[in-house]
């Protein structure tokens, strides 16, 4: 009995060591003002349903942590995008009295983590609310009164509102769907819902597009609403409800949608004393972790982006991409973080561009999305990682039909383009077909005669946001986005030195901007240059310490912002900077534990320094990936030797089959650079020529 009882601790033990990282969770980070555009509703890992708070005035996700008003909760959203967002779907609104007056919150009362959020309203009404997949539960406490009820609005919606339609079920059942518009009113959506009470109230009120249940209150009494989505119709919505809710209560509901959490949070374990960073870290994990959604019902079915139903698929069905800004990190972080969920992404991909996948939204989507471009170095990226097993032969004439529709109208376009154009060469040449290969591959070189023209000489103007028609960004800033080709960059600018020195004058000017993607990758490029320490240094001051930024979205502002770019406050990012579907989180995710990806499309993660004492990576149930970091004291931040399963790395990549396989990575730190380790850049030569 004695050994039983020390193994029953034992165990206790570990499963409360297991299931600490939702407590670092917090989803209030990001949700200020201009500071990420991220949101605290109740969410469960990709999934469908995020019900959550709509505040006066509100955020791009419906919620401004600065407000102290309330219109109500509304049950879909898309976390960190731009424009005014997308989604704010059925909104509802719990009242006492009167349903037209907004809600007073009680701001100390308010509680967000992983897959539940509260909060307490003046007037003593209590709102709670958990979710599953496709279904989540409200659980509303009114005091005792005569005038309680709640309010449906089936028009409410971030962007333009299309249509709907409800058909009242008896006096406690909603069932119906609602359009709208996608993010910046390009396409537009449309999903089925079905929603219940479990309060006998009177006749419902049908007031155009609005639904009021009004009825009476004792003290403290508990009224539990569900509901329930689908992509393909209002009876799927409703059998999803019921697959999800019906036999569960509310608490069992909430522990399932941590235990989701706790499992995805649990594949990377860092150690550190620093709980804050603790807290950024998987926080932004979390934030990585909200979208595409899965949006298949529990009978196989769900709609494409074509209109069509597809039935009977055996594997989760993903949607909502927003791949312009995620290509770059999120996708090569969920490769490693969760290779399962990842895989059947990239099917999902796939199987859009058999929908006839556009490179924004078409007027048929069956659930929020946003755009799509570079979908081919996301599939070439998963391919060369062993991820992808679809048919080239049924995918590639798409793809190509896609590279020719690509817009070369803006310099910025050129550079992108040729990426993609790259992309299809490496794709071609997978397939074995030499002619296309090389098609592409000279294709790639196209902007080149652009590059010269706009990028080669920087002047004066070189600085100004959107100058020359660029997209959310400067000459400056785009020059560095030919990740394909940078070695004739290099030969074209005359050497690398040369390089190096713009590369330095470009960081300690401060025309580096973290606010947004274009040049996110460019901290990296002094690996390709041979002198990774610099990363080493750079990377870490943008983690961790107070920089200068002079960036914003649209402009470059008067007077800078000196600060940290990343904190665990509702302003987590920097001003301006949405978190654009996980991207920035992403990349505070993969810079943090020291992996970075040196080029999406090529498999491989530039080697820097953690920010943490050790981090351990489980791709696999199987497999397990551990970076011990032996740093003596804080200011040692330069890598002087790494060592790979026993024996000395001196090269500064890791391949992802290295990573998936699972072993020991051991960085030895310093104060000092060591201007040897890592700086053979033949190494990343060969990376481009397999």
């Amino acid at each position: 009995m004695r050994y039983f009882s020390v193994i029953l601790v034992l165990c206790l033990s570990l499963s409360m060591v297991q299931a600490q990282q939702t407590s670092f969770v917090n989803p209030f980070i990001g949700t200020s003002d201009d500071h990420g555009q991220t949101d605290p509703s109740a969410t469960i890992p990709f999934g469908m349903i995020k019900p959550g708070p709509e505040t006066m005035p509100r955020g791009n996700g419906g919620y401004d942590y600065q407000a102290h008003q309330l219109k109500g909760f509304s049950q879909t959203r898309m976390s960190g995008v731009g424009c005014i967002g997308v989604g704010g779907n059925l909104l509802i609104t719990p009242f006492i009295e009167t349903s037209c007056k907004p809600l007073k919150m009680d701001k100390a009362s308010e509680v967000a983590v992983p897959g539940y959020y509260s909060i307490t309203l003046d007037n003593q009404l209590k709102v709670e609310i958990t979710t599953g997949r496709t279904a989540a539960i409200y659980r509303f406490t009114y005091p005792s009164t005569e005038a309680a009820g709640i309010k449906i609005d089936f028009k409410h919606s971030y962007g333009k509102h299309i249509a709907e339609e409800h058909n009242i079920v008896g006096n406690n059942a909603v069932r119906g769907f609602v359009r709208s518009a996608c993010t910046c009113d390009l396409g537009s959506y449309k999903f089925y819902y079905y929603i219940e009470k479990d309060k006998s109230a009177c006749k419902p009120e049908d007031n155009d597009s609005e639904l009021l249940w009004k009825f009476q209150t004792e003290p403290n009494e508990q009224i539990i609403l569900k509901i329930g989505l689908s992509s393909v119709s209002a009876e799927e919505a409703e059998a999803n409800l019921k697959q999800e809710c019906s036999n569960l209560s509310f608490e069992q509901v909430r522990a399932n949608a941590r235990a989701n959490w706790e499992k995805l949070l649990g594949q990377i374990q860092v150690e550190t004393s620093d709980e804050d960073l603790k807290t950024s870290f998987y926080t932004r994990l979390y934030h990585a972790c909200q979208t595409p959604f899965t949006i298949n019902d529990y009978s196989g079915s769900y709609r494409g982006s074509d209109g069509k139903v597809y039935k009977g698929q055996q594997l989760p069905y993903y949607h909502g991409w927003s791949i312009w800004d995620t290509y770059r990190t999120k996708y090569p972080l969920l490769s490693i973080v969760c290779p399962t969920e990842y895989k059947q992404m990239i099917s999902s991909l796939a199987e859009l561009y058999k929908q006839g996948k556009p490179r924004s939204a078409t007027k048929t989507e069956p659930f929020l999305t946003t755009r799509t471009e570079h979908s081919i170095i996301t599939i070439l990226d998963a391919l060369q990682k062993g991820m992808f097993d679809g048919s080239l032969d049924e995918l590639l004439p798409l793809m190509l039909k896609e590279a020719e529709d690509i817009s070369n109208d803006s310099p910025d376009k050129a550079l992108e383009r040729g990426y993609d154009f790259w992309g299809v060469s490496e794709l071609a040449g997978k397939m074995g077909n030499k002619e296309l290969k090389k098609e592409f591959s000279l294709r790639s070189k196209d902007y080149r005669p652009i590059w010269l023209q706009k990028f080669k000489n920087i002047g004066p103007t070189s600085d100004i946001m959107h100058g020359d028609g660029l997209y959310e960004g400067t000459i400056w800033q785009y020059r560095w986005f030919v990740p394909h080709d940078f070695d004739w960059v290099i030969s074209t600018l005359g050497s690398k030195k040369k390089v190096l020195n713009e590369l330095d004058y470009f960081f300690e000017n401060n025309l580096f901007n973290m606010g947004n993607q274009p040049d996110i990758h460019v901290p990296f490029l002094y690996y390709y240059l041979g002198e990774p320490w610099k990363t080493q240094k750079l990377v870490r001051q943008i983690l961790l310490e107070p920089t200068t930024n002079y960036y914003g979205t649209h402009e470059k502002w008067e007077k800078p912002y000196i600060g940290k770019i990343f904190t665990t406050t509702p302003r987590g990012y920097l001003k301006e900077m949405d978190d654009d579907a996980g991207t920035m989180s992403s990349w505070f995710v993969l810079s943090s534990i020291g992996l970075f990806p040196v080029c999406p499309g090529v498999p491989y993660y530039w080697i820097s320094a953690p920010v943490f004492d050790a981090v351990t990576l489980h791709p696999t149930s199987q497999q397990e990936f551990k970076i011990h970091v032996n740093r003596p004291d804080a200011e040692c931040i330069y890598i002087q030797k790494a060592v790979l399963n026993g024996k000395t790395l001196n090269r500064s990549w890791l391949s992802y089959e290295e990573i998936m396989q699972g072993g020991d990575l051991t960085l030895e730190l310093g104060k000092s650079p060591n201007k040897r380790w890592g700086n053979n850049t033949d190494f990343v030569k060969s990376l481009f020529k397999k």
